[in-house]
């Protein structure tokens, strides 16, 4: 007659197959298409790189399978190839993150003398197309790439006011969004085009300097949730130089393992509320 550890341990394994297969593959196909429109809104419609999501996909999927592997294999230990190969699943959306907020910060920053060369052009008698071409040729980085993006949609037959919103749809910034609505309504209304957009330009200066403003007021918090982060890691090294016998129990035994989980849920959870709270919108 079976173990009966080993008998229970079988049902709980045909149980959770049974239930995968059951209700956990179409919610296990949710998540995946979610991802691929997700790497497919940032790397080819933000980032504007031309990179197939399920390429992405399929190159995040083998990251996680090889971390998990590996770990395994020099641990000797199941449980540390899972939580690897939980960081390397969490590591993709991170770094694709990090790409998109740094290309959304280096957009806001360009934002200014933009549309300061834009309302030069317009002195200069062009119109806001070849205002917009000006600046496609005389500028590098984001700024470049999305006016092209533009700029490109409009001459395949797109309305200037259509290729606008699918660019401040794109870059999904709040500057962008509220400069190309200005530029429409002008269009609409009428007026003097330089005059128009330095105004523009004089509205985005000031809230750029009050975003300035906040980051400054807020930065010691911000920085104390990390520093908060960080304590109890720093802690625990210290005592593990001390009692390595005493600390290794919270590793070895399933309660110490309970503690730690515990403990980094709590700090987890009090650092992104803290950064929550700091983020200020204007």
């Amino acid at each position: 007659m079976p173990h009966p550890t080993l008998l229970a341990a079988s049902v709980l394994i045909f149980v959770s197959i049974y239930m995968f297969v059951r209700y956990g593959f179409a919610w296990s196909l949710a998540i995946i298409n979610r991802q691929e429109q997700a790497y497919d809104r940032v790397l080819r419609q933000q980032l504007l790189i031309d990179i197939a999501p399920r390429t992405a996909l399929a190159c995040s999927a083998g990251l996680i399978l090889f971390a998990g592997a590996f770990a395994t294999l020099i641990t000797s230990s199941i449980l540390a190839g899972l939580f690897t190969a939980l960081i390397a699943m969490l590591l993709p959306n991170m770094v694709v993150r990090h790409l998109e907020t740094k290309r959304l910060e280096k957009l806001e920053s360009q934002l200014v003398d933009g549309l300061t060369t834009l309302a030069s052009a317009a002195r200069a008698g062009l119109n806001l197309v070849q205002s917009m071409e000006l600046l496609e040729n005389n500028s590098v980085g984001p700024i470049k790439q999305e006016f092209g993006q533009l700029l490109r949609e409009f001459r395949l037959g797109v309305d200037l006011n259509q290729a606008m919103q699918n660019a401040s749809n794109r870059i999904g910034s709040q500057l962008y969004r509220l400069t190309f609505t200005a530029i429409q309504m002008h269009r609409l209304r009428g007026g003097d085009t330089a005059e128009s957009l330095d105004r523009i330009a004089d509205s985005i200066r000031e809230i750029s300097r009050l975003e300035g403003k906040l980051d400054a007021l807020t930065s010691q918090a911000r920085y104390q949730a990390s520093f908060m982060a960080m304590m109890p890691i720093i802690f625990l090294a210290l005592l593990w130089s001390i009692d390595r016998e005493g600390v290794g129990m919270l590793f070895a035994e399933p309660a110490g393992r309970m503690i730690l989980l515990g403990v980094t849920i709590l700090i987890v959870t009090a650092f992104v509320w803290i950064r929550n709270i700091m983020a200020v919108e204007i």
